[in-house]
């Protein structure tokens, strides 16, 4: 083995180490808020056949949470709502269809599910 042998070992082993922490950091739920304050988690099951953009409404507002591809599913973390009830719509993406609002009461422990019908 030549001096730069262990040298290209070092940089693939860290590639392969950051290649992971991404593949860890995308299975997380996606997470909206001010990132100060209590996290309540809500699943979105998309059971139409085309893509859905996802928000919610605290009361102070719409937010956006996300995509969800059609027919899957995809989980939101919420931080710190204003209010423990919330409106969840979707549109797509071309805004010509829009789901909702579907009312949710954010619970401590608890994952609702909203089924885009």
């Amino acid at each position: 083995m030549t001096a730069a042998g262990p040298a290209r070992f070092a940089r693939r082993l860290a590639l392969l180490a950051a290649s992971l922490g991404l593949a860890v950091a995308c299975a997380r739920p996606v997470s909206i808020g001010t990132g100060a304050g209590p996290v309540f988690r809500v699943q979105v099951e998309n059971s139409l056949a085309e893509d859905m953009i996802v928000s919610y409404n605290d009361g102070t507002g719409s937010a956006l949470l996300g995509t969800v591809r059609a027919n899957s599913s995809q989980r939101f973390d919420i931080t710190a709502p204003a209010n423990r009830t919330v409106s969840i719509t979707a549109a797509n993406a071309n805004r010509t269809r829009s789901i909702g609002p579907y009312s949710v009461r954010l619970q401590d422990g608890s994952t609702p599910t909203v089924v885009l019908r």
